[in-house]
């Protein structure tokens, strides 16, 4: 007769087990894991029907080992703390790498540039590596966008701060510029544009953009950017993230035009949930969202 060879234990129920354990409570355990009570005693459950034998005893209020369960607990804590400790002595090597942000460019420019000091100033040690452009997600420890939130599976889509949309033009254009009392009469003026965000415009006309567009005059730029320098220059109205002229609207560089039109939409940080696991990743997470918030 062949006897059968039991393999390892349910993996996720180990941890838990662990953590029931050390509190001798399922509800402190829970709390610790962010499970509900019912998840821990289900993954308790299956350890041990899987064992064949009880781990705890229950009453009303209280738990308490069985003999074998108390055997078990001691070798369950003792591996998963060595687990631990070979897991912490690879992460050493892992968080001296740099971590590779992705981040609009002009983002990166008025926003993150301005403070970046600060980062190192706190964190010596942390190296960042930040790229512009339409990369991927996958490919970076974490991803700056404009627009709307990303739900994808294993991922972090969260909040950064506020990406309204607004028109802006220099006091100096606007002087010598025809009447603009409503957004109907942008047709009869310069709209400056980027290549990379001629969408800004259409999404802040809506409706009235395929006539405005066809009677307006355009100067194209091709890098995004460069139509705020434009609009500072007075050449035409740019349009453009509130946040990123925050300066040049309070010094009077600039001035918001039909700001009860603004286009509301925020800035996200996207990354994958494991990036957590590291301490320069949440040094930098925490930095950016109180950087962007400032």
């Amino acid at each position: 007769m062949q006897t059968r060879r039991r393999g390892l234990p349910p993996m996720t129920s180990l941890p838990v087990f662990e953590a029931v354990g050390r509190h001798m409570s399922i509800a402190k355990a829970a709390d610790e894991l962010c499970l509900t009570p019912g998840a821990v005693s289900r993954q308790i459950q299956n350890l041990e029907a899987f064992l064949g034998c009880g781990l705890f005893e229950r009453s009303h209020r209280r738990i308490t080992f069985t003999p074998a369960g108390e055997v078990y607990w001691g070798r369950v804590q003792a591996s998963l703390g060595q687990i631990r400790a070979v897991t912490s002595d690879l992460s050493v090597g892992v968080d001296q790498k740099p971590l590779v942000i992705g981040s609009p460019r002009v983002f990166l420019q008025k926003c993150i540039m301005p403070v970046l000091g600060t980062l190192y100033a706190r964190h010596p040690d942390i190296v960042v590596k930040f790229v512009t452009g339409g990369h991927e997600a996958d490919g970076l420890d974490g991803a700056i966008h404009v627009g709307e939130a990303v739900g994808k599976k294993g991922f972090v889509c969260e909040i950064l701060g506020d990406a309204d949309l607004t028109p802006v033009c220099s006091p100096a254009y606007l002087r010598r510029a025809p009447p603009l009392d409503t957004p109907d009469d942008l047709e009869r003026h310069v709209l400056l544009r980027s290549a990379e965000f001629t969408r800004n415009w259409e999404r802040w006309l809506g409706p009235r953009a395929s006539r405005i567009f066809s009677n307006t005059r355009f100067i194209d730029l091709e890098s995004s950017g460069l139509e705020l320098t434009a609009a500072v220059e007075g050449l035409g109205i740019a349009i453009v993230r509130q946040k990123l002229v925050k300066q040049e609207l309070a010094e009077g560089q600039l001035v918001a035009l039909f700001e009860k039109e603004m286009v509301h939409e925020h800035y996200f940080f996207m990354f994958a949930d494991p990036k957590l696991r590291s301490d320069s990743f949440r040094f930098f997470r925490s930095w950016l969202r109180d950087a962007v918030a400032e």
